[in-house]
């Protein structure tokens, strides 16, 4: 966003954070105080866009009409509803590509191979000289 963007952008932020503190009890805090605290709002909501900071604002409000809100409170919401939209392709993101088919040889190509290089097949039979298998 261009720098003219993102001060639009916080500004209406700031004007959502503000409609709902609105609704609490609020100390006669200086001005300096204030700007402040709304500056601390729009720094740590600031990547999230406008509606969906305002639904999160309603939605604790809805949910704990006795509880003024912190921007921890607005940023869970926020990263919730978020992983639940997105959690199919955060879970894709992080499956493995399925491996594809190995190719099986047979039995007489895995000998063939096995002699070609000089080792003598693990699984046959040991023969000692002078010694015959009975049956």
């Amino acid at each position: 966003m261009q720098p003219s963007e993102i001060a639009h952008h916080r500004a209406q932020i700031l004007a959502s954070v503000e409609v709902v503190l609105h609704g609490y009890w609020q100390p006669d805090d200086a001005q300096g105080l204030r700007a402040a605290v709304l500056a601390d709002w729009c720094d740590e909501l600031e990547p999230w866009p406008v509606e969906s900071v305002r639904a999160a604002l309603r939605k604790h409000r809805k949910d704990h009409p006795n509880r003024r809100p912190n921007p921890g409170h607005i940023l869970a919401i926020l990263t919730e509803a978020w992983g639940r939209r997105n959690a199919e392709q955060v879970k894709a993101a992080f499956t493995p590509p399925p491996e594809a088919p190995k190719e099986r040889i047979s039995a007489e190509a895995a000998a063939a191979i096995m002699a070609e290089a000089g080792i003598r097949n693990p699984m046959a039979i040991k023969t000692v000289a002078g010694i015959e298998a009975a049956e």
